[in-house]
């Protein structure tokens, strides 16, 4: 796709069009026609091998700007990130106007794990053009690096308007973003416009319970990890379900479902610390240590709490899977 973007910004006038002028002009028009039809054929390798003789030739702007997208593109190809990030410097340089540079260098930014300096390049391709959805998309997901929310929910409303609602990755990404936000009304506005459009995924409704408990209220969120389990019957929604059994106050059956995975792995952290806050709200302190114990071993998270528990510090270890 990346490739035929370049060439539609790039529609120079054929190649023949720059022959005017000296020798010079005549060999960087014939170099750039070989580059075009290089890149036409995805042979990046012969556009990077043509350039340096291109450019030697000290060819005209027009040639030149064009060839810069060739050259670019290519080394992204490559997985030259450095290299296309000093080459979009200069073209930004000589054409600060040329959008294409501009976006493709702000989404290597982002890519690069640098949002502070994708943002202001973002922001100026939209203001060049206010539709662009990569722009958008890659705006809000600098934003929501950086952990300005707000900012990134705008532009991935704007992104997924543009879009028409069609692009199940980007419709996730901010629905965890909203999640992220705790903006209950977005997520759930996100979570329908998905569940619409992919019905038999198991994340819709996963994402609809999560809400639920956010907003405290587990008894609607467990119908709903039940609906995606009932889609993806695994552990990982499972133990979900028995933590929100927990925290709805229903200990008797979280530790049914906790036993249910133990009897598969007797090693299972999370199922083991769930099993251990279970019998600790019901006062069976003594029995839950052992579980307590047993779920340190996991990673951070059913450590952590493990640990509050054997601490002593029940209300922390409880906050943290609110969370």
């Amino acid at each position: 796709m990346r490739i035929f973007l370049v060439l539609l910004l790039f529609s120079a006038a054929p190649a023949q069009a720059f022959l005017f002028g000296g020798a010079s002009d005549k060999r960087a028009g014939a170099g750039l026609e070989k580059m075009r039809a290089a890149f036409a054929a995805r042979d990046c390798s012969s556009v990077l091998e043509l350039s340096p003789a291109f450019l030697e030739e000290k060819p005209p702007a027009a040639m030149r700007e064009e060839a810069y997208g060739y050259m670019g593109s290519c080394y992204e190809s490559a997985g030259a990130a450095d290299k296309a990030i000093s080459l979009y410097k200069v073209a930004l340089g000589l054409y600060p106007e040329n959008i294409l540079f501009t976006s493709r260098l702000a989404l290597i930014y982002n890519q690069a794990g640098f949002p502070e300096n994708a943002v202001p390049l973002f922001l100026k391709v939209l203001s060049i053009k206010s539709d662009d959805t990569d722009a958008n998309l890659g705006l809000a997901r600098a934003y929501a690096a950086l952990g300005f929310l707000s900012r990134a929910k705008e532009f991935y409303s704007r992104a997924v308007i543009l879009q028409d609602f069609r692009d199940q990755a980007v419709l996730r990404e901010y629905a965890l973003c909203m999640l992220r936000k705790r903006d209950w009304p977005e997520a759930l506005f996100i979570t329908g416009a998905g569940a619409k459009a992919a019905p038999l995924s198991s994340f819709w409704p996963q994402v609809e319970a999560r809400v639920r408990a956010g907003q405290g209220d587990y008894h609607k969120a467990l119908p709903a990890i039940e609906g995606a389990i009932l889609l993806e019957p695994s552990r990982r929604l499972r133990l979900e379900r028995a933590l929100y059994l927990l925290m709805g106050g229903l200990p008797r059956r979280a530790i049914e479902a906790a036993d249910a995975e133990l009897a598969v792995d007797g090693k299972d952290a999370l199922a083991s610390v769930v099993k251990g806050m279970a019998l600790y709200s019901l006062g069976k302190r003594t029995e839950a240590v052992p579980y307590f114990t047993a779920a340190r071993s996991g990673g951070p998270f059913t450590a952590k709490i493990a640990g509050s528990f054997l601490d002593g510090s029940q209300k922390a270890a409880e906050d943290a899977c609110k969370k």
